[in-house]
């Protein structure tokens, strides 16, 4: 079975957000990075949000693996 491809789009926080990576919080208007789908619709409680450090550190590959 084929896995549904995602990829990471920069976005500001406006509310108070967790690293799904490092468990650290992303306080409203820091950069972060969220899981969105490429050809379908992944819902915002599903999506997994990066802060910018782990970004940095691991890139979009290692994240969303």
């Amino acid at each position: 079975m084929e896995k549904k491809k995602t990829h990471l789009v920069t976005r500001v926080a406006s509310d108070r957000l967790i690293c799904t990576y490092c468990g650290n919080v992303i306080t409203p208007g820091q950069r972060y990075y969220r899981e969105e789908g490429v050809d379908f619709h992944l819902h915002s409680l599903i999506a997994r949000n990066y802060c910018e450090d782990c970004y940095k550190k691991y890139g979009e590959e290692i994240l969303i693996k």
